[in-house]
């Protein structure tokens, strides 16, 4: 495929890789050979990634997860070049996964040889809290490494395999994936402001009240709802990884009153912010 590919980041037992596709005139690519275990962010663009007796309708909202040791063609089928961020891990890492999960059906069925996996909040926030570490040079080694092993680890219990959603058609992701990926990269970079559906539809160039419905069909929130839980895994990140107060993570998430994010955190988590650090703290020591 023509495509320029950057490795953005390396460590000991993965890389992270931007993809950005080039091709202008292919409909379908060559084969390709998949020589690790990768797990690819569709960030822009839609297309069918076609694997053995499968052929996977891919944009914004997906992840695909791939065994090594397989091949797959690509069919374009967006005027807007696909763009991906793609993990790939050492052969030493997946066999050391196999030894937690190797009982998956994904791993033990071998016509299996990708599967697309829908995102969430948890793992959109994640995806782009990495790029935006690495990209700005805060983030530590171990920081990164963490949120990495975090993807992994939401990813594997969705491998079940997620089923197409028939609302999105063809018309609607030529009209208005450009739409859905600009809205969730702002609200990804400024989740900590105090946005309205007016702004962020204007952002868009599109109207709230089509806003606020093309939104919920392609991500399953409403838009408030989204922001309030990319805020709230925020929150909880720096619950566990810092020592900061728990008003410090409130405030330094968006959240403009302690009491609604007390609420909130509960509500989403099984109880308050400062008995899940303790939790977690203690839950990393028996570890």
């Amino acid at each position: 495929m023509d495509a320029d590919l950057h490795t953005l980041y390396c460590s000991d037992f993965y890389q992270v890789v931007d993809f950005r596709c080039r091709c202008t005139s292919c409909i379908t690519t060559k084969p390709e050979y998949a020589d690790s275990f990768c797990v690819s962010f569709v960030r822009k663009g839609n297309f069918l990634y076609n694997v053995f007796r499968r052929s996977m309708d891919s944009y914004t909202g997906c992840v695909i997860v791939t065994k090594p040791g397989t091949e797959r063609t690509i069919t374009h089928t967006h005027s807007i070049p696909d763009e991906c961020t793609i993990f790939q891990f050492t052969g030493d890492f997946f066999r050391e996964l196999l030894e937690y999960h190797g009982n998956l059906r994904f791993f033990t069925d071998d016509d299996i040889h990708s599967l697309l996996v829908k995102t969430d909040v948890s793992l959109e926030f994640l995806h782009h809290h990495i790029i935006r570490r690495i990209l700005t040079g805060a983030g530590s080694k171990l920081e990164i490494d963490q949120c990495v092993l975090d993807i992994v680890r939401e990813v594997l219990p969705k491998v079940a395999g997620s089923t197409p959603d028939t609302r999105i058609d063809a018309r609607l992701k030529k009209n208005h994936l450009e739409t859905i990926e600009s809205a969730k990269a702002y609200l990804s970079t400024h989740f900590t402001e105090d946005i309205s559906l007016t702004i962020l539809a204007r952002h868009c160039c599109v109207s709230p009240f089509h806003f606020s419905r093309i939104f919920k069909t392609f991500t399953s929130y409403a838009p408030h709802q989204y922001l309030l839980h990319t805020r709230l895994k925020h929150a909880e990140m720096m619950l566990r990884n810092t020592t900061l107060p728990v008003a410090d993570a409130a405030f330094g998430s968006g959240f403009n009153s302690l009491e609604h994010f007390t609420i909130s955190f509960k509500e989403r988590y099984g109880m308050p912010p400062a008995k899940f650090r303790a939790t977690a703290a203690a839950a990393s020591i028996q570890k």
